[in-house]
């Protein structure tokens, strides 16, 4: 479900493949639009569950890679694909699997690997016949070599069980895939995979001190942890699975959304980071300090998303209850400096889960599942900008007499450069420290001056002047 940075090779997989999906056509949900600001659009015509959250996983050239299930009217069930370029432009939507399943899971994860390629781990029954591989017998995987345009199934499993539902996925240093799946017994996971005709000797680790309800895996400086709840103790925990088994660590405070999946990523100089609400507020969980930073303008929520960039750059973004409009926030990049408020996004019906997704400091895509009114519901994406504010010294001066104003111009990082500041057909150019002047003739009588700023990338953002008596 959430977004990580993959950096570890394919496992390698059998030979023996279920055939390949064929290229995308229209009836697979082709859509082929843009994702932008200011209005939420559908990536496919396919409907959705609502409880059913996609998962975004980010290529090397800036593609993200989006995944989410499908329902069809027969009552059976797939997964579509589609990518957003750097610029917002959607790609081709295809079917993931050569053919329909009776029963599919939910969460999925999706992962990237140097070369290109594409794998996606989940669980389900192609036909609920238990003498069928492809029903109950593991972690199934789809992959793709070209980019998601056409999938492959192979016969093997990642993770051996005979139970449906969600599914988390990770690299280990040495670039196999580690896979595993938390429930009320513990969380139990595999390294690598494991062919059809090798299944029955097939060994599954796990602990089962805790429960383990919605786990996340992630990779970090050379070693995985998992994150998850455990509701028999009301607490959220990480813990070291790979190379070896570590001592669980628990998070300050309760976290209030049961069961609800952990968003977690590798910060680059800080290690795992994961988004738990918290009391009813969202919080970022630096889990090498065990330590909480708020997310201001996010209380309620009833989930959150993080995404992280190689610059150590943060998008948080959160949703909620009827009439709690989803919302994003960007990090600094380093430290945990954080928009004064949230930018709101038009609210949609029926929505659940939320995942934000970024391939640039000053850009991030929400993809959520939901509606229109009236509408059934589809997976929808919106894209958000950076934002920054302005203040001025002074900001207001008495009339009949000219005045010179200094602006600052500031995002979570500092200064902004480059910002175009305009007020009364006059402008100027903010430095490297984010700072520009502007001198304004003396005027007879009291106004009001309005001061707009603008600059690629970021919200325009708008400040009054008054000049009085």
């Amino acid at each position: 479900m959430h977004l990580r940075r993959l950096t570890a090779v394919l496992a390698a997989s059998t030979t023996m493949l279920l055939p390949t999906a064929v290229t995308p056509t229209a009836s697979a949900g082709q859509l082929e639009g843009r994702v932008s600001t200011g209005s939420w659009a559908p990536l496919t015509p396919s409907l959705s569950v609502n409880f059913a959250d996609a998962t975004v996983a980010r290529a090397a050239d800036g593609t993200q890679h989006v995944v989410w299930m499908v329902d069809n009217p027969d009552r059976t069930h797939n997964y579509e694909h589609t990518t957003i370029s750097p610029s917002g432009a959607q790609g081709p939507v295809s079917k993931v699997l050569p053919t329909n399943w009776s029963q599919l899971g939910t969460p999925v994860d999706l992962g990237v690997n140097p070369d290109g390629s594409l794998r996606l781990a989940f669980r389900g029954s192609i036909d609920g016949s238990t003498a069928d591989f492809f029903s109950y017998k593991g972690v199934y995987t789809a992959v793709s070599g070209d980019g998601g345009l056409t999938w492959a199934v192979p016969r093997e499993v990642l993770v051996k069980t005979h139970t449906i539902g969600g599914v988390t996925m990770a690299y280990t240093a040495t670039g196999a895939p580690i896979t595993g799946f938390g429930d009320t017994g513990g969380f139990h996971w595999s390294i690598g995979s494991t062919p059809e005709a090798a299944l029955s000797s097939a060994v599954v680790a796990e602990f089962t001190d805790h429960d383990a309800m919605g786990a996340s895996l992630v990779s970090s400086g050379g070693v995985v942890h998992v994150v998850y709840q455990s509701s028999r103790l009301n607490a959220v925990f990480a813990r070291q699975v790979w190379p070896t088994l570590g001592a669980p660590v628990q998070a300050p405070g309760t976290h209030t959304i049961p069961h609800q999946p952990i968003s977690v990523v590798d910060r680059p100089g800080v290690g795992p980071v994961a988004a738990l609400v918290v009391a009813g507020k969202v919080v970022l969980w630096d889990i090498s300090s065990n330590s909480t930073h708020p997310v201001r303008g996010m209380d309620g929520a009833s989930n959150a998303s993080l995404a992280a960039l190689p610059d150590g750059h943060l998008w948080v973004a959160a949703q909620g209850p009827i009439g709690y409009t989803p919302r994003a926030s960007r990090v600094a990049a380093s430290g945990w400096d954080v928009d004064r408020r949230p930018t709101e996004l038009d609210d949609l019906y029926s929505t659940f889960g939320v995942v934000v997704s970024s391939v640039d400091a000053l850009r991030a895509e929400l993809v959520v599942p939901g509606a229109e009114s009236g509408d059934p519901v589809r997976m929808h994406a919106q894209s958000v900008e950076a934002q920054m504010s302005v203040k001025a010294s002074p900001g207001r001066w008495r009339a009949g007499r000219a005045q010179k104003v200094v602006f600052k111009v500031t995002d979570v990082d500092g200064g902004v450069s480059g910002a175009k500041v305009r007020a009364a057909g006059k402008r100027c150019t903010t430095n490297g420290a984010g700072k520009c002047k502007i001198k304004f003739r003396a005027y007879p009588r009291p106004r009001k001056i309005t001061v707009k700023v603008t600059r690629d990338g970021y919200v325009p953002v708008k400040l009054k002047l008054k000049v009085k008596r």
